[in-house]
């Protein structure tokens, strides 16, 4: 169902400017899977219209409980540090280069059309770790056509990360608001900032320490915290007041190093937070309202009251633990509600499960394979699409769960 084929048509003849309707079958394949189906208008009979249709997916489900193989496969590549991406309802798929530019497609199918290639912030300082990180579309960007960005600038004389709004206008994203506009210190290190929308209908922002172990421990700074805002920026009146701050802020979490990885549990909607430890004691952590999560007085778990321990650390090594989502879909069999982390020191993708407040790595894949891997995420084909980060050639990878 991925390459032309000669198609078995039923005419149906439509006035200028009217409507019709077109009724088709489809034979499954026998192999469990996604598929995109490609429906392209013909005309007179021969001419084939790359650019125009639509995409239909279809999901053949394994059966209960089958464990998958997973199939990998490059969407895009020749990209330099691709560091987030993320699907419009339409089936555009953007994505964001760490030097600044964020890449727009019509598709997540393979080579599928680059209708843009825009990049929307002038005052950009990406230096080391820092620069155009990660990217959000708004629950409603398809009728109010809003992106959020966390970007390192220079602002004021201040080298800052900045959560960022935008206005699409077309293919071209038209500057709206600051979200968060101060209080993120950026660096050439423990840069690390992912965004993503809640259950909650809230803007959860990932914010590293930026090489100041102090930040963490601090609860009126925002670095080396998680983050948790409205859509405009302003204060949630259900986040915590963190110990030692005078007021309720956008801090929502404190003790986290360098966290990379955001998303959320399906059927429970708990936050799940990973990140980077120094040179042991990556983490997963189950987020809570006002917890502090140690860093840098407790790495892993320490047993401390004053601190929460996490899901699951890395122990005496680390993997450079980032992106991370979780799987969900029959499609995916015995996997379907498994986390997937992605790892830049260990080049490797790795699934772990959930139970009450314990992660448990269970399997490794695609080591070595594509080098650095930055981020996972779910697509809406229920595909996980991975980005590495290796400097130069990266790539936009697809995987897919087969029999």
């Amino acid at each position: 169902m991925s390459v032309n084929r000669v198609a078995a048509q039923t005419e149906v003849s439509v006035a200028p400017g009217a409507n019709a309707t077109f009724t088709f079958q489809v034979r499954a394949p026998q192999i469990a899977g996604t598929y995109s189906l490609h429906l392209r208008p013909v005309i007179d009979g021969t001419a084939w219209m790359e650019d125009q249709g639509v995409f239909l997916t279809i999901t053949v489900p394994l059966a209960a409980g089958t464990v998958p193989r997973l199939a990998a496969t490059t969407i895009r590549s020749g990209l330099a540090i691709p560091w987030d991406l993320a699907f419009a309802p339409d089936g555009r798929m953007f994505v964001t280069e760490r030097v600044g530019n964020i890449l727009i497609y019509a598709s997540a199918a393979p080579n599928a059309p680059q209708l843009a290639n825009v990049f929307p912030v002038p005052t950009i300082n990406a230096s080391g770790e820092s620069g155009l990180m990660s990217i959000e579309l708004d629950p409603a960007f398809a009728t109010n056509n809003l992106l959020y960005v966390c970007v390192s600038v220079n602002d004021g004389g201040l080298w800052l990360n900045q959560v960022q709004r935008f206005r699409m206008s077309g293919n071209t994203p038209v500057f709206d608001r600051y979200v968060i506009r101060s209080g993120m210190r950026a660096n050439s290190n423990h840069d690390g900032c992912r965004i993503r929308f809640g259950p909650d209908g809230k803007l959860w922002v990932t914010m590293g320490d930026a090489g100041d172990t102090a930040n963490g421990q601090n609860p009126n700074v925002l670095n080396g915290k998680v983050l948790r805002v409205e859509a405009d920026g302003s204060i949630p009146a259900d986040n915590p007041i963190m110990p030692g701050a005078a007021a309720r802020t956008a801090v929502y979490t404190m003790g986290n190093r360098n966290p990379q990885g955001l998303t959320f549990e399906p059927g429970t909607a708990r936050v799940i937070e990973v990140e980077h430890g120094d040179d042991t004691h990556d983490e997963i952590n189950i987020l809570r309202a006002g917890a502090n999560y140690g860093y840098p007085v407790c790495r892993g778990p320490c047993g401390d009251p004053r601190f929460v321990d996490p899901a699951w650390s890395s122990g005496n090594v680390t993997l450079a633990t980032s992106g991370a989502d979780f799987a969900r879909g029959v499609q995916w069999g015995a996997y379907d509600g498994s986390l997937f982390v992605a790892t830049l020191k260990e080049t490797d993708l790795r699934r772990f499960t959930l139970a009450g407040s314990v992660a448990t790595q269970q399997n490794i894949f695609f080591n070595g394979t594509y080098g650095r891997l930055r981020t996972a995420r779910q697509g809406p084909d229920g595909s996980l699409y991975l980005t590495t980060s290796n400097g130069s050639g990266d790539q936009v990878i697809r995987i897919t769960p087969t029999q």
